[in-house]
């Protein structure tokens, strides 16, 4: 008897999972295009991006404020309107930004059922991929 010595890979054991799920089902799956990522709550990167655009929202709103000082009132409403619009905005983004990106567990995508040219669907599972989730 030969064993694989090679340690299997958390797309493995995910492919592992839901085969034993659907094993006795009548419809068999494809997972050659399947597609392992990890699930966040908000995406590190839009986490990062909002961050990036608030402190340029800031500086903005800097320039603005310095400037509006200088305008006949006419100008200066106008400008107060969009910098309010701008400080709308930089409030939700300072909300967005309390909400740290918090890993959840992993999503197997792509998954193709065999015979049904377009549809793919998706798994979820735990953080330690022990069990699939809904």
């Amino acid at each position: 008897m030969i064993f694989s010595c090679t340690k299997k890979t958390d797309k493995d054991r995910a492919i592992d999972l839901v085969e034993s799920k659907y094993e006795n089902a009548e419809q068999k799956l494809d997972f050659k295009d399947a597609k392992l990522d990890s699930l966040y709550n908000i995406s590190p990167k839009a986490y990062a991006d909002s961050l990036s655009k608030g402190h340029q929202l800031d500086s903005t709103l800097a320039v603005l404020e310095t400037e509006i000082e200088h305008l006949p009132q006419a100008e200066s409403d106008s400008v107060g309107l969009v910098s309010a619009a701008l400080t709308k905005q930089r409030y939700r983004l300072l909300e967005l930004a309390k909400t740290k990106p918090e890993f959840l567990g992993w999503t197997l995508s792509r998954v193709k059922i065999e015979g049904v040219n377009r549809e793919s669907i998706s798994f979820n599972f735990d953080k330690a991929i022990t069990q699939i989730v809904e």
